[in-house]
């Protein structure tokens, strides 16, 4: 396993409890900072009840939004908690990943994975005689080689794994990029709830201020998908702008950024002796960014076909067990980018989404659907419900009559 992130951790954990020898490799050593806006949909806790553990137990710190305030390019700002069709509530957990990281590679440890820290992956070859994976790593001290059946790439959008064995993406002609800039800061919230400013003159961008504790916020900005990747400069000044007098820019000098893989279904992650989960295979939601509870999703499904894999003595990658990795995210994920992608594209549109913001600051059941949107209440295969596409149309027809839904 190279990574200990939620990725790497999970899948860890899971083939640990299987009974598998598991060594996790980790180029850093905790605790360290991974730049992430620090939510736990919650999803997440699906995800962790399914490795025997849950949110309870590794984020009992973690800080609670029950809410979003969405605040429109004209001024618009609408506010509701995270609803489901169903009208129930769901809540965020914000913990930031210098804690989760390492909390979940210590699961890994107690579950039977063998951690090893300061190990920084320089290339990874397939021996095709010997049907096993050489990793070349670079630790303290000097380089050590390790040779393993099956490697589970879990060290990021741009890690080793998927560079040395062909699977990096590939771009055609039209490169977009999702980049984003991120600092903590302090910060009282007036209510417990996620903060979104967006603004026509930043299209398919946004700022954020996810409070981490009642005095003190993560606070970004982001563009998604977009065709010109900004400088930092460029960011920060969007970053000012938008932010206007809602928190002290003073943080600027701290903002640390990263490039968010995208999501594709055409996505090739496995080779011979090898899988890609998480970051490293592109599992981040189109829409919102987030992507810790694909990773954890896509390190169960990973260990399953590794479990599988080795019980069947055939992990190349025309194996039914490989194959079988990449049918099953992309069933599991298909809907989640299809829809991701459909709502970044409304988001990008100024008109569209002032009309949506406008009927929902007097429809507060619309108001909650929206924010539910954001904030992943539900699955997202509700957006394909008659009754909400029926709303959907009619908020971006203006219409102001009741309708049921």
């Amino acid at each position: 396993m190279v990574g200990a992130g939620p990725a790497g951790s999970g899948t860890a954990a899971a083939l640990a409890q299987l009974g598998h020898r598991v060594l996790l490799l980790e180029a850093e050593r905790f605790p360290r900072d991974k730049v992430c806006g620090d939510v736990l949909l919650p999803e997440v806790a699906t995800a962790l009840t399914t490795l025997g553990t849950s949110l309870n137990e590794l984020a009992p710190d973690a800080f609670t939004i029950k809410g979003c305030n969405f605040t429109t390019g004209s001024g618009l700002r609408v506010g509701a908690d995270f609803v489901d069709l169903r009208g129930r509530k769901h809540l965020w957990r914000i913990l930031p990943r210098r804690i989760l990281d390492e909390r979940l590679a210590r699961y890994a440890e107690r579950c039977g994975a063998q951690l090893r820290e300061n190990q920084l992956l320089e290339q990874v070859d397939w021996d095709p005689t010997r049907q096993l994976n050489v990793l070349q790593v670079k630790q303290r001290g000097g380089r050590v080689t390790y040779c393993a059946p099956v490697v589970v790439g879990a060290d990021g959008a741009f890690g080793r794994v998927a560079a040395s064995r062909g699977l990096a993406p590939m771009f055609g002609t039209q490169h977009r990029y999702s980049v984003a800039l991120r600092a903590y800061t302090d910060h009282t919230a007036s209510a417990p709830r996620f903060e979104v400013i967006t603004d026509g003159q930043f299209e398919r961008g946004c700022c954020w201020i996810v409070p981490v504790s009642t005095h003190r916020a993560n606070v970004g900005v982001g563009l998604f998908d977009s065709r010109h990747r900004p400088t930092r400069g460029e960011l920060v000044q969007h970053l000012t702008r938008m932010m206007d007098s809602r928190i002290s820019l003073s943080c600027t000098q701290e903002l640390k950024g990263w490039q968010l893989p995208s999501a594709s279904l055409r996505r090739r992650t496995v080779a011979d002796g090898v899988l890609l989960v998480g970051d490293a295979a592109g599992f981040v939601d189109p829409f919102t960014g987030h992507g810790i509870h694909n990773a954890l999703t896509s390190g169960l499904l990973a260990a399953r076909a590794v479990h599988d894999a080795i019980t069947k003595a055939d992990w190349r990658a025309t194996s039914q067990a490989l194959r079988g990795y990449e049918l099953a995210w992309r069933r599991r994920f298909m809907i989640d980018f299809g829809t991701g992608r459909l709502l970044q594209h409304v988001h990008g549109n100024q008109r569209l989404l002032e009309k949506l913001v406008a009927h929902a600051t007097c429809d507060n059941r619309w108001a909650g659907q929206l924010m539910g949107l954001v904030g992943h209440a539900g699955p997202r295969h509700h957006l394909l419900n008659p009754r909400f596409l029926w709303q959907l149309l009619r908020s971006s027809f203006g219409r102001s009559d009741a309708l049921p839904v």
